[in-house]
């Protein structure tokens, strides 16, 4: 399970196809000081992933202590330590919204990229075996000599709300403040149609089955027909399951 989701891991990150010798790799060196002041500064964690190596090239002292992570095996092994710490529910949304943040990315002119961070919310597990939410900000360093993203900067900190259930990202301009919410409605293999999604905006309301065949005028079993057509398609085990995830798509923004 772990190596397949590494490897989805892999085939979403930017990738740089510049030959090895044309990448500068003394700016990590030079760049090195700034990243543990960063850290020192803002008690946050900071990594710096190489798109070309598919590595960590940079990661903060500070990461032991919080989630009990080797940080000497990440530079190895990549994210399969990074992997084993999110939590389950949270880990299907964070490939999808990643695969469609760094598609926009590549999509921006080079000026354009080093522009906006992404910034995500997430559940990991610290060191006490607690699940806690973290968000993580993550930018481009540099560019190799093609404009492909080579250098990823994430400064990771805990969430000040710890009672929030939704996880969301979203990019964000660091000249205007801009934000760009991520409208992942068109990766369900099958969409849910207009009557489902009234439904399931129902649901979201608390209305039991009998309520909403009422409000829609339809039968129960129309209902309840509809309802598990939408635990199917949003591949949840309940209700509940299927609201979360529906508002992490960004289907309740829909008209």
């Amino acid at each position: 399970m772990i190596d397949e989701i590494e490897q989805k891991i892999i085939n979403i990150l930017p990738t740089s196809n510049t030959m090895f010798d044309e990448i500068d790799y003394s700016i990590l060196e030079k760049r090195k000081e700034d990243w543990i002041k960063l850290s020192e500064i803002t008690h946050s964690i900071v990594l710096v992933f190489d798109c070309y190596t598919n590595k960590f090239v940079f990661v903060s002292d500070n990461i032991p202590k919080l989630y009990g992570v080797d940080s000497r095996r990440l530079f190895v092994d990549g994210h399969r330590q990074v992997i084993e710490l999110i939590h389950p529910d949270d880990i299907d949304y964070g490939l999808l919204v990643r695969k469609k943040i760094y598609s926009i990315l590549r999509s921006f002119s080079d000026a354009e990229k080093m522009n906006y961070k992404a910034i995500h919310e997430m559940r990991i597990r610290n060191v006490r075996g607690e699940y806690i939410r973290i968000i993580e900000q993550e930018q481009v360093l540099e560019l190799d000599k093609s404009g492909n993203i080579w250098l990823m900067l994430s400064v990771i900190d805990i969430d000040a709300n710890q009672e929030l259930e939704i996880t969301k990202s979203h990019l964000y301009n660091l000249k205007t403040g801009d934000q760009i919410f991520i409208d992942l409605s068109d990766t369900l293999n099958e969409p849910l149609t207009n009557r489902e999604l009234e439904v399931l905006r129902l649901m979201k309301q608390g209305l039991l089955s009998k309520e909403i065949a009422d409000t829609l005028q339809i039968s129960i079993n129309t209902v309840n027909s509809h309802r598990q057509n939408i635990l199917q398609k949003l591949k949840a085990n309940n209700s509940a399951e299927a609201i979360n995830f529906a508002q992490r798509l960004c289907l309740f923004d829909k008209k």
